[in-house]
């Protein structure tokens, strides 16, 4: 099941990474799935196969107490949406992928045109940062096929040294991210 899912992966967290820009601690969420889409009909769920690549910060990799946090999360949110976790023949699998890359963000503002950037009234800024990407699958396990994707993506840095505020920014994203996940 892991290359059901691995090889997708790879290519939504290129696209993400393209089509968000992502501002200082300010989650931004989006999803994909095919239009007329009803979950309603499905009523069990469990974790897919393990991911098998890397978040690419060893402060998170292979982290228990990470992967703790974001199942929690999801479980909690998808449990709201009356989906219980089964172990045996659940109706959708769920998978996550996270990542954390170095971001640099140069902010230009069109001085030409009487405004300027609203950080300290300079042009230009230079803005660096770790941004980290949650990519969030559902699929149906008979058909193999991926029914919903969601996605979010924030400012990290301080977070990682933070749990509880780390706790947070996760259970924020998996909300946002769920709030587009059709009932």
């Amino acid at each position: 099941m892991s290359s059901f899912f691995g090889s997708r992966t790879a290519r939504v967290a290129a696209l993400c990474a393209v089509a968000l820009l992502v501002a200082c601690a300010t989650v931004h969420a989006g999803a994909d799935f095919e239009p007329g889409l009803r979950l309603d009909r499905y009523r069990t769920f469990d974790w897919g196969g393990g991911d098998s690549l890397p978040v690419g910060d060893p402060r998170l990799d292979k982290n228990p107490f990470y992967d703790s946090r974001v199942r929690a999360a999801v479980e909690l949110e998808l449990a709201a949406r009356g989906l219980k976790r089964v172990t045996v023949s659940p109706d959708l699998l769920v998978h996550y992928h996270a990542s954390v890359r170095q971001r640099v963000d140069v902010i230009r503002a069109d001085e030409g045109r009487g405004y300027s950037s609203p950080r300290d009234g300079r042009s230009d800024m230079v803005v660096d940062y770790e941004e980290g990407t949650l990519i969030l699958d559902v699929a149906e396990p008979k058909a193999k096929a991926i029914l919903w994707r969601g996605w979010s993506q924030t400012d990290v840095g301080g977070l990682l040294e933070n749990p509880r505020e780390m706790e947070k920014r996760i259970r924020e994203s998996v909300r946002l991210m769920m709030r587009k996940l059709p009932r």
